[in-house]
């Protein structure tokens, strides 16, 4: 019986393997891992098709089909309720065998929609294989916030994502021959899942679910405004993404489903981008400011802010946004502009004085000092 457990990195390994192994979770044995259980990470750049206790191994190898009996996901794993990560969940269900199963930590209801986490009801809309009244569920309840994904009477519809087309062209020889070009596009794929998930939710809590919305998203993660444009949680009608002149235009619809091409636009060049006659619901600038001083940035941020609709949200990440002088400067320079901000670590809004609430008590910790200090988390500038 071969089993892996899946980390964010090598530092939640401990914990993670303690909510599995502890009795208060699994007080009936259920899904209690086996002695031989082997962490994997997110971020390790060992690549092999064997994983062992020997050295940590990176999950986003191209293993065979039906590789594991188990696959459980730590409590540090970054897995949010989007389509990025309902074709990872899919993934998985791939890599084992048909009496196996996935298992994962599931929230509560509301605690689920704070953090755009699956909770027990998301779960079950995506992945429930049962139909009308017979027939076996997919989807089993454990115990206290952990659940089970098992191969039920039909595969799970695949979720349109760019994850998809990564996970289903990685290739061992390719891998073998240059594992640091395989890290640096899994790092950016898994980015790209936290980013767009966090976004995600910032449009929602502005626009709702159905809302018609357009979305520019200028440099940094290119794949993000693909992926957001393909979301089945929000409704971008329109998208353009703004990339590097040495990015080739073309690779973009490679990761694209059939039918949303036509609703990305992409331009070369940030310069091209403020001299286009078009103004946007969101606009995304996700650490895209590398060695710019601050003027150059305050300048950028009130151009691009000046292309948003009434209302709009100029959402950004960067390292300016730590000193709060700067904070009170770029929002007299934007006339008051209403200015909120989001983890970094979970789609949550950090509110003063109220913690977010995580399994992970690392992960808590981390929320905690997060709320504290306010560096290095998403910024979001609406016009009123």
């Amino acid at each position: 019986m071969k089993e892996i457990l899946i980390h964010k990195s090598a530092s939640y390994i401990e914990e993670d393997r303690d909510y599995y192994y502890s009795d208060t979770r699994d007080k009936h044995g259920m899904i209690q891992p086996s002695d031989d259980m082997v962490s994997v990470t997110c971020d390790s750049k060992i690549f092999k098709s064997n994983p062992t206790k020997q050295e940590i191994c990176s999950i986003y190898y191209p293993f065979e089909k039906e590789s594991f009996h188990r696959i459980y996901l730590g409590i540090s794993f970054p897995l949010f309720a989007n389509n990025w990560g309902a074709a990872f969940l899919r993934h998985l269900m791939y890599l084992i065998e048909p009496d196996g199963g996935v298992i994962l930590p599931v929230y509560a209801e509301r605690q689920g929609v704070e953090k755009n986490y699956w909770s027990r009801s998301s779960l079950e809309v995506i992945f429930q294989s049962r139909q009308k009244w017979w027939g076996m569920s997919n989807i089993w309840a454990e115990n206290d916030g952990v659940m089970s994904m098992r191969i039920g009477k039909k595969q799970p519809p695949k979720k349109n994502s760019t994850l998809n087309y990564f996970l289903e062209n990685m290739n061992k020889n390719q891998i073998n021959e240059s594992p640091d070009n395989h890290y640096k596009n899994l790092s950016e794929q898994h980015d790209n899942g936290i980013n767009s998930a966090i976004i995600e939710q910032v449009i929602i809590n502005t626009y709702g679910r159905k809302k018609p919305i357009s979305l520019c998203n200028i440099h940094g993660d290119s794949l993000l405004s693909s992926e957001l444009l393909m979301s089945d949680y929000i409704n971008i009608q329109q998208a353009t993404q703004v990339v590097n002149d040495d990015q080739n235009i073309k690779d973009f619809n490679k990761y694209l489903v059939q039918g949303f091409d036509s609703k990305l636009k992409v331009i070369s060049h940030s310069e091209e981008f403020l001299n286009l006659h078009t103004s946007f619901d969101v606009i995304c600038m996700i650490n895209i400011f590398e060695n710019e001083d601050d003027n150059k940035k305050l300048e950028f941020i009130k151009s691009a802010f000046s292309k948003l609709n009434k209302e709009g949200c100029l959402i950004i990440k960067d390292t300016i946004f730590n000193d709060e002088e700067f904070i009170n400067k770029i929002k007299s320079e934007l006339d008051g502009a209403d200015h909120g901000q989001y983890s970094s670590i979970v789609a949550t809004k950090h509110n003063k004085n109220t913690n977010i609430a995580h399994y992970s008590d690392i992960i808590f910790s981390e929320l905690q000092l997060e709320n504290e200090k306010r560096n290095d988390t998403f910024n979001i500038l609406q016009k009123k």
